[in-house]
């Protein structure tokens, strides 16, 4: 009696794994050809406006996310931040006070507050909504973190379920 085999093609563990490595690089990739670039002239001019009115370092991704939260939720905020830029581009303020005096429009004056409450509050408000943008970056936490944790459920501060439990003190023996 013979045994015949099955025509049929047979993938084996290493051709598998091959394959799947091959199509997991190959989706990598092809995410990062998609992903949006992070250069966009709003997004600079938004970035290099915060870096005049809030004197911090900048987490660049939290300020793409704040852009558009602010371009979405905000009245003509892009005209707005055109003209800030503008503005300082023109006349070189030195600091964010001396900027805050020289601005001849209230409007413009609003826009720059409110791109400065976005960074530490870490969120954008717009007519009727609020768009929490980031509440562990903020940098109302930031200039305080030396003293105290983020408010929050965990004890060691947001995402505190994956750091290790604070040790136990010595209990006294009665």
């Amino acid at each position: 009696m013979r045994i015949s085999r099955s025509t049929s093609p047979r993938i084996g563990r290493r051709g598998l794994l091959l394959g799947m490595s091959s199509l997991s690089a190959l989706f990598c990739v092809q995410t990062s050809r998609a992903a949006p670039s992070r250069g966009g002239m709003v997004h600079q001019k938004f970035m290099s406006v915060s870096s005049l009115l809030v004197p911090h370092k900048l987490n660049e991704t939290i300020g793409i996310r704040t852009a558009d939260a602010m371009i979405a939720t905000v009245p003509d905020f892009p005209e707005h931040l055109e003209q800030l830029a503008s503005f300082i581009e023109a006349k070189k303020p030195a600091d964010v006070e001396e900027l805050m005096e020289a601005l001849p429009d209230v409007s413009l004056k609003n826009a720059a507050q409110s791109i400065i409450e976005s960074w530490y509050t870490g969120a954008v408000q717009g007519a009727s909504t609020i768009s929490v943008i980031s509440y562990e970056e903020a940098l109302m936490f930031k200039v305080t973190s030396d003293v105290m944790t983020i408010p929050s459920y965990a004890i060691s501060g947001p995402n505190g379920w994956t750091a290790d439990a604070p040790p136990l003190s010595q209990l006294p023996i009665f």
